[in-house]
């Protein structure tokens, strides 16, 4: 089981999350919070596996609490949420050794496999600056990588993974603004020069 605390002022999306990640067989989900004080509190209390932090927050911003945890709890990873791709804000969360960086915008579809990646990492990646949108994959997108990369269409993709084409569509698009690339044949480069392929 992955032991998760979640972390966010905005009630009606944090219980939105809570929801979600209940359906989960492998989440546990062991305390929940709206600030960044209290989250510190409970991180400290419960060492959870993974820490789900909201970039703004009252009290203490999430970035300063992923600080503060990499600190004193190396072994809880944390995610942080946020609503844009700043540019100072992934400096900071890459200084804060941040293990992966979530958009709200995609948050219910994306956090999941986030999680459980961030999970089985060994250290924290750095996290490149928001210039080249370049952002830590989840395991869906490098599932959907490999499959564009092996030719199949969005129709087979979606079938293949049980989404629909929608999704796989914004999947592309994701990949395509994290990795700074352009078009589906620099994917397939990219996926046969990273060996996913």
């Amino acid at each position: 089981m992955i032991r998760i605390i979640i972390a966010d002022d905005h009630v009606m999306f944090r219980q939105g999350l809570l929801n979600m990640l209940k359906g989960a067989d492998d989440i546990e989900i062991v305390a929940d919070c709206g600030d960044g004080q209290e989250a510190l509190k409970l991180i400290r209390r419960h060492t959870p596996d993974v820490a789900v932090l909201d970039v703004s927050m009252p009290k203490l911003d999430g970035i300063s609490v992923a600080r503060q945890v990499a600190w004193e709890l190396p072994q809880t990873r944390v995610v942080i949420l946020t609503m844009h791709d700043d540019p100072e804000v992934l400096e900071r969360a890459e200084a804060a050794k941040v293990y992966g960086f979530v958009s709200k915008d995609d948050a219910f579809e994306e956090l999941l496999d986030t999680i459980r990646v961030v999970r089985c990492m060994k250290a924290a990646k750095p996290i490149p600056n928001a210039s080249s949108r370049r952002t830590l994959l989840t395991e869906r997108e490098f599932q959907v990588l490999r499959l564009i990369a092996s030719g199949c269409t969005n129709r087979v993709i979606a079938a293949d993974l049980e989404i629909s084409i929608k999704t796989v569509e914004s999947h592309r698009t994701n990949l395509m603004n994290k990795l700074d690339i352009h078009s589906t044949a620099e994917l397939v480069r990219h996926a046969v020069k990273s060996g996913i392929i």
